[in-house]
């Protein structure tokens, strides 16, 4: 069986109360990705959470999601990237064995 590759997709990133939201599709199914404000303070030094840092980590967050899609932890259209998500990636040197401290130097 072939892997579809999930992209990012419409509606842009954006704030919903505490915690911000990307939508990723895999060309034929919209999910939409909510990733909690714990999990975009330890993303990357200083703990911030804001838009900009949603935007500028939105691959990142994108590529945690889809290995929970791949591993079947959607619900109902929906993936969760929590704070334990982001710190196990970091310590498992990123998604795609990509360090996520070489993000911060993009």
């Amino acid at each position: 069986m072939q892997e579809t590759e999930i992209r990012l997709c419409e509606p842009a990133p954006f704030i919903y109360f505490e915690n911000g939201q990307i939508a990723v599709t895999d060309g034929s199914t919209v999910w939409l990705v909510i990733v909690t404000c714990e999990a975009m303070r330890v993303t990357a030094p200083p703990p911030e959470k804001s838009l900009r840092r949603l935007v500028r980590y939105a691959e990142f967050y994108r590529d945690l999601a889809a290995a929970a899609i791949r591993r079947g932890d959607d619900v109902d259209g929906k993936v969760w990237v929590r704070e334990s998500d982001v710190i196990a990636a970091r310590q498992s040197h990123g998604v795609r064995g990509q360090n996520i401290h070489t993000l911060d130097r993009v």
